[in-house]
């Protein structure tokens, strides 16, 4: 029987840049057999905004693309009704600040569960397409880039709001739309020119400094009853806006007209940017007409 023979191979060994560029190779491979979230997957780990769904609409008036996202109700399968509905515009801040914020009003009951729209551009900046200067805007003697608030309320009444409609089981007569600064201009524009377009109107801190003139020469649109509008001023914002708006209302008050079911509600110790979670808090105190319940 002839011995078995054991041949012993030399031990592998590598130099110090190597054993980094296998680490390196290992660390690669183990990453590409990770599973990496997709944005569905990673926006519903955040639970407090949610349920999530989104999409992009492609605006033939405008000719640009807007992302639209849409938290429904915890109870919205369970419940065979139309939901009171927000829209939110500049919906890429107002929306992730917000959302989580509605499941608290809701779980202390300041609040009726609601289906929110936040309505967003995809960035920051008009180098990154975020034209809100334009599309909130009234008409002004400068910049001449404001004025295009009209166009953006067609996009609005002929594409978006009939898409939301479509796909979500929504109350058209019980809307609120929000609108901060420039938003906020929109909002207040909207109820006095289209005032058809939603419900009721939240203004939070208008920034009127530009076209003040404007508005206050403005005559409204017919409207069958009082539009509500509720308009919020924060006690800490900055002379060059507040003023404006002070101006405003007390011209729309000597005017003394009952086109509006105007509610003003001032902010103690809040800023212009950061007053929207208690702007928002107590405009859904205001807003009775979404306090129905809706049946199980």
């Amino acid at each position: 029987m002839l011995a078995s023979t054991l041949i012993r191979r030399p031990a592998m060994t590598f130099s110090k840049p190597g054993r980094w560029i296998l680490s390196g190779l290992l660390f690669a491979l183990l990453t590409a057999c990770a599973s990496t979230p997709s944005p569905d997957e990673s926006l519903e780990r955040l639970f407090g905004m949610g349920p999530i769904e989104q999409f992009t609409i492609s605006s033939a008036t405008l000719g640009r693309d807007f992302h639209v996202y849409v938290r429904l109700p915890q109870d919205y399968q369970a419940r065979a009704c139309d939901w009171p509905v927000v829209y939110l515009l500049d919906g890429g801040i107002l929306f992730p600040m917000l959302s989580p914020y509605q499941l608290m009003l809701e779980i202390d009951e300041q609040a009726p569960p609601v289906v929110m729209v936040g309505i967003s551009y995809g960035g920051l900046g008009y180098a990154n397409g975020n034209l809100r200067s334009t599309d909130y805007t009234a008409p002004a003697p400068e910049p001449e880039y404001y004025g295009g608030a009209f166009a953006y309320q067609d996009f609005l009444a002929e594409e978006l709001l009939p898409e939301i409609e479509g796909k979500f089981r929504v109350d058209a007569d019980r809307s609120l739309v929000v609108g901060q600064s420039l938003g906020g201009q929109f909002t207040l524009l909207t109820a006095l020119t289209r005032p058809e377009l939603f419900s009721a109107y939240l203004s939070i801190n208008p920034a009127l400094h530009r076209n003040l003139d404007y508005f206050i020469e403005l005559e409204p649109a017919e409207a069958a009853s009082a539009v509500p509008l509720m308009i919020t001023r924060s006690s800490e914002e900055m002379a060059s806006l507040s003023q404006p708006l002070a101006d405003w209302l007390a011209a729309w008050q000597t005017r003394g007209s009952d086109h509006l079911a105007l509610e003003l509600e001032w902010l103690e110790g809040h800023y212009h940017a950061s007053s929207a979670p208690e702007a928002y808090r107590r405009a859904m105190a205001w807003w009775t007409a979404a306090g129905e319940a809706c049946p199980p």
